[in-house]
């Protein structure tokens, strides 16, 4: 059954539009409530202000602004929810509340991993986040086609290929798996311990998804790749092979224990497209 409920996190900037526009669609597509949560600081106080100067309601403004940008969408059904509040806790309750089924969010494109993620509303999100959180980079161009889940062959990434069959049933699904050499400048022939490593990484991630019951019948295809995971997904990206990376979690609500590590938090942060994390629930 599709997502029934989506929750977007905006802070109405141009950093945003992506996030709304992939909300849009993906509820219009799932025929799915949207719910729009955008959180405001107080304004200074009016008696601080000349008359001139003093703002309009930043509720008011705000949802002047979302109407205007839905304006060419009669037929989605969207709720509002601004409020003055800290934006990540309003998100997060108000997924809770309305039972969310996936959270969208978007994030700078060209943030380093330190600014991005760490101490920001995105990674308060994805930490504390019950459900699937998509955060937007790329202008929708239609559904998502072509969908890669990073594994390491762990128990999270399991659930992160099982919730991305069941989101996109129309997607091509690749289960993906970047591997490298350890202490490989000790090694003479190179070329050979690669090869090794990368049959024995095709042999596992074959078991992996022998072992991983899939809600529908699915080829689910293997692609395993010498390199550093979020710089082989990113010429994945860019050459347009791939328009979503899923991931999982080491634990519900815990994105320092991302199914990669640093690694995860790599492709959360620099990856030049869209990215889902998907919480382990128990």
């Amino acid at each position: 059954m599709p997502p029934r409920n989506l929750v977007l996190a905006t802070d109405l900037s141009c950093r945003s539009d992506r996030a709304l526009d992939r909300a849009r669609a993906l509820a219009t597509e799932w025929n799915a409530r949207l719910t729009i949560v955008h959180a405001f600081e107080a304004p200074p106080p009016v008696s601080e202000l000349p008359s001139w100067r003093r703002p309009l309601d930043p509720r008011d403004l705000a949802t002047r602004q979302i109407h205007e940008d839905l304006r060419d969408s009669s037929a989605l059904a969207y709720d509002l929810v601004i409020e003055r509040a800290e934006p990540a806790r309003l998100v997060l309750d108000t997924a809770t509340r309305v039972g969310a089924d996936l959270i969208v969010t978007g994030i700078p494109r060209d943030e380093t991993l330190r600014s991005a993620v760490v101490g920001t509303t995105v990674e308060a999100i994805t930490r504390g986040a019950q459900v699937p959180v998509l955060a937007a980079r790329t202008r929708p161009r239609g559904p998502y086609r072509n969908v890669a889940v990073a594994t390491d062959f762990a128990e999270p990434s399991r659930q992160a290929l099982v919730t991305a069959v069941e989101l996109f049933p129309d997607a091509r699904v690749r289960l993906f798996h970047a591997f490298q050499v350890f202490y490989e400048g000790f090694i003479t022939d190179k070329d050979a311990a690669r090869e090794d490593i990368a049959v024995r990484a095709e042999a596992d991630a074959r078991a992996f998804l022998a072992a991983t019951e899939l809600p529908s019948a699915r080829r689910i295809e293997i692609q395993c790749e010498y390199g550093p995971p979020d710089e082989v997904l990113a010429d994945l990206v860019l050459s347009g092979g791939v328009n979503l990376v899923v991931a999982g979690t080491r634990g519900a609500g815990r994105v320092s224990t991302l199914l990669l590590g640093s690694v995860a938090q790599a492709l959360l942060t620099r990856l030049p497209g869209d990215v889902m994390v998907v919480p382990r629930t128990e």
